[in-house]
């Protein structure tokens, strides 16, 4: 750094030939260094490009001087406040290298003439922020120096002989009385000899006459210091010390002073020098600050927040906030720089080790929940928070963390956690229930509908066959009930699952068209289906749930119609294909609408007495399409008629990979002559069940070979030959699919001719019939038994193993 601050090599002789007092110059720059408590001050003229420097420091510097230059040209005030951080000069020597010069000030001297030949600067190997107040003073005292220059100058080309004692001692009770600082000068019995305008004017002493008197008898303020200002006398050094006093109106001022001694001619001392600065502005912020710091400590206790930080240089621990209600011991520095875990507890360090890993290699958010290392044993869980700073080659310099107490949200947390536990275990039961009352409904119901259907095949007047009916139309509508029931408590429960699965939009809309058409034909009503161009074809998706929800639209749309039609509108916009369900029927209210698609709720009380139904249809296929993530809206007026509009994303897939569809049942017919020399094993646990499957095949001559379980099936199979074998899937000791999986394998192991199995089951979703398959089995019949599916699966599996057989014989 150019600015020669500590310009040694300076000359004592005067600058460029100029008749001027160098005692002038020293005289100013020592007022200037009582600015800066620790500086160094020094006059630098410019003349050619060439530097002249006041004093000298024991540095070798150059001819010239780029800082000083700069301010003589701009004509400004220069404040470098940290010469480290500048980049006109952090390289410069005497930044870098010894003295360590850090703020460089300085101010142009201007002369009366316009011209400007230096500057006065203050140095200091300590960084200065920036202070108006000091930089209009300096510059006040270069503005003086420059008078003062221009006077010397007169007064030297007059007389020199004038420089004697008494000239200089007046020159510098002037000097002092224009000082833009607080300046007093006192002889040894501390009477004042000369004293600035800002001296007289913070004590109040204006119109006070001042020379002669003591200090104590001038102001109060010196009186509490009279011992330091007697040592001072002494010899003693005393620096800067703090003063303080109350103005006229009473208020109170801080005021920063410098004490020193100043010397005659003769080099004995002559008293005092006391230089201050009015710090009541800097006291008071100082204590505004505490005061802030006192509040925020507040803050923090009532918050239940405690802040450190831990200073690796300085080798300390800074705490804020409330530290008791964590820790049941104060934490140290020395802890906490050996382990930095230490506060947490054992059970949890890893945890937060692993989160600050994650930090630091991931930049994942360092937030973990953690319990406080404690020795009375009591819970206390925070969240924490942790920064650390480092310098630039990495090492750690300091490191700032928070916790907040969160003890209270975490035991809340664990009784949640405990609730929804218990929650789960009561759904658990609830679903437990509803498949055993599943279970329980379904046998007789089985019993019901079977035997009906029996029946029906009997000789009946009308009215036995009316009131038969009755009874399977019924029968019928608890099977739905029942099903919705099991539905929704699955959705709710999370347990159902969605099948992703090719099938052919064509073929399921017209299936669910031609299972309710007889219906809307004895009611007089039209059922139309329309499928767009655009539609036609193959999607993935789960058509058993699809069809699921068509048939409630449909059903309820033919339900609440008594004249006109119903209509089914199939398109496609994009990836979504929308299914529209329009009726002519009694239409929705307004204000029934938004409880439309609610769990038992109906349009209107009314309607159920009317109608019938649980209202759970519209729940399940709302719940339905979200789960298949699409939507359903409806649309509706009075006596009008409404619409149900479906939207789900389905994606298309080829034709190919569309897999047959099983044959729908029609009217019951017999599996073929040979019937009655059918060879039947039916393993079924339920006794209600074993009597409708006898009866119902006895109707086509068929005698079926019955036992209770699976492990009671395998062993007749081990006995004879069957032709095939009716395996329930839910028994006691050995369920279906375990007693097929152990035929399939007997078979290969014995060489014997494969034996159709088919599954009786009410659980008939297509996961679950891909399971009954993978366990062996060839086709299934879902419960309650529909007697035209039970012969269509029969047929179709002695028909496979004829054919099994002509290939093996070929």
């Amino acid at each position: 750094m150019n600015h020669r601050t500590a310009a040694a090599g300076a000359t004592r002789e005067r600058p460029f030939g100029i008749d001027i007092s160098l005692e002038m110059f020293d005289r100013a720059t020592r007022i200037a260094r009582s600015l800066f408590a620790g500086g160094e001050s020094l006059v630098v003229l410019i003349q050619d490009g060439v530097a002249w420097r006041s004093r000298g420091f024991g540095a070798k510097l150059g001819p010239r001087d780029w800082a000083a230059e700069l301010v003589i040209s701009t004509g400004e005030t220069l404040w470098i406040e940290d010469g480290r951080l500048d980049p006109r000069c952090r390289a410069e020597p005497l930044v870098v290298n010894e003295p360590f010069l850090r703020a460089w000030i300085a101010v142009p001297i201007r002369l009366e003439n316009g011209s400007t030949p230096g500057v006065l600067c203050v140095v200091h190997t300590e960084p200065q922020p920036y202070d108006a107040n000091k930089a209009a003073r300096l510059q006040d005292l270069a503005d003086f120096v420059a008078d003062e220059w221009a006077r010397a100058k007169v007064a030297l080309a007059k007389r020199k002989a004038e420089r004697a004692l008494d000239t200089a001692e007046a020159h510098f009770r002037a000097l002092a009385e224009t000082m833009p600082i607080s300046l007093v000068m006192t002889d040894m019995s501390q009477r004042v000899i000369a004293a600035s305008r800002a001296w007289r004017d913070g004590l109040g002493l204006t119109k006070t006459p001042i020379v002669g008197r003591t200090l104590v008898s001038l102001s109060p303020i010196y009186e509490p210091y009279q011992d330091l200002l007697r040592r001072a006398l002494q010899g003693e050094p005393v620096g800067a010390v703090q003063l303080a006093g109350r103005r006229a109106d009473r208020s109170r001022f801080w005021l920063q002073a410098d004490i020193n001694i100043w010397r005659n001619a003769r080099g004995r001392p002559g008293g005092l020098v006391i230089t201050a600065n009015d710090v009541s502005e800097l006291r008071a912020a100082l204590d505004a600050a505490k005061r802030s710091t006192d509040r925020l400590n507040l803050a923090l206790d009532l918050s239940d927040v405690h802040v450190w930080e831990l200073d690796y240089v300085r080798r300390q621990l800074f705490k804020a906030g409330a530290e008791e209600t964590f820790f049941d011991q104060p934490q140290t520095y020395e802890q906490l720089y050996r382990d930095i875990y230490v506060s947490v507890d054992p059970r949890d360090r890893e945890i937060v080790r692993d989160a600050w890993r994650r930090h630091v290699e991931e930049g994942a958010p360092f937030h973990p929940h953690y319990r406080i290392a404690r020795g009375d044993g009591k819970e206390v869980w925070v969240e924490g928070v942790l920064e650390l700073f480092t310098d630039e080659t990495g090492r750690p310099r300091r490191m700032v963390g928070a916790i907040r107490n969160i003890t209270a949200a975490k035991h809340a947390e664990q009784r949640l956690m405990q609730a929804i536990a218990a929650a789960e275990a009561a759904n658990r039961a609830k679903s437990q229930f509803l498949a055993t009352m599943s279970h329980e409904i379904r046998t007789p119901l089985n019993g019901v509908l079977g035997m009906a259907q029996a029946m029906d095949a009997d000789a009946l007047s009308g009215l036995q066959r009316g009131r038969l009916g009755v009874i399977r139309e019924s029968g019928h509508s608890l099977l739905t009930i029942l099903n919705d029931v099991l539905d929704i408590s699955k959705i709710e429960a999370g347990k159902l699952e969605l099948e992703r699965a090719p099938f052919d939009l064509d073929d399921l809309a017209q299936s669910a068209r031609h299972a309710f058409v007889a219906l809307a034909e004895r009611k007089g009503l039209s059922l139309l289906l329309k499928v767009d161009a655009a539609a036609h074809g193959a999607y993935r998706g789960d058509a058993t749930r699809l069809r699921q929800i068509l048939y409630n639209l449909i059903s309820n749309a033919v339900k609440f119609t008594e004249v006109g039609a119903v209509t089914v509108n199939v398109a496609r916009r994009g990836e979504r294909v929308r299914f529209a369900v329009s009726d002519t029927g009694i239409g929705i209210a307004r204000d029934d609408m938004a409880r439309l698609f609610e769990t038992f709720e109906q349009a209107d009380a009314s309607t159920t007495r009317r109608f019938g139904g649980s209202g759970l249809g519209l729940a399940i296929c709302r719940q339905l399409a979200q789960m298949m993530g699409g939507e359903i809206r409806a649309r509706s007026e009075t006596g009008v008629g409404t619409t149900f509009m479906v939207t789900l994303p389905l994606a298309p897939v080829a034709e190919t990979q569309v897999a047959a569809p099983l044959a729908a049942p029609a009217a019951p017919a017999a599996p073929g002559e040979r019937s009655k020399d059918l060879r039947v094993l039916a393993a079924e646990d339920n006794e209600i069940n074993q009597l409708v499957l006898k009866t119902l095949l006895g109707q086509i001559g068929v005698e079926p070979a019955m036992v209770g379980d699976g492990a009671a099936a395998l062993e007749a199979w081990e006995a004879g030959d069957w032709d095939v074998i009716l395996m329930d899937v839910q028994m006691p000791r050995m369920d279906g699919p375990t007693a097929a999986r152990a035929i399939r394998r007997r078979e290969r192991e014995l060489g014997r001719a494969h034996t159709p199995i088919v599954a009786l089951t009410a659980n008939a979703m297509a996961h679950q019939v891909a399971e009954y398959r993978a366990a062996g089995m060839d086709d299934f019949v879902a419960k309650p038994i529909e007697v035209g599916q039970l012969y269509a699966a029969l047929q179709r599996v002695l028909d496979a193993s004829a054919e099994e057989a002509a290939l093996a014989t070929a």
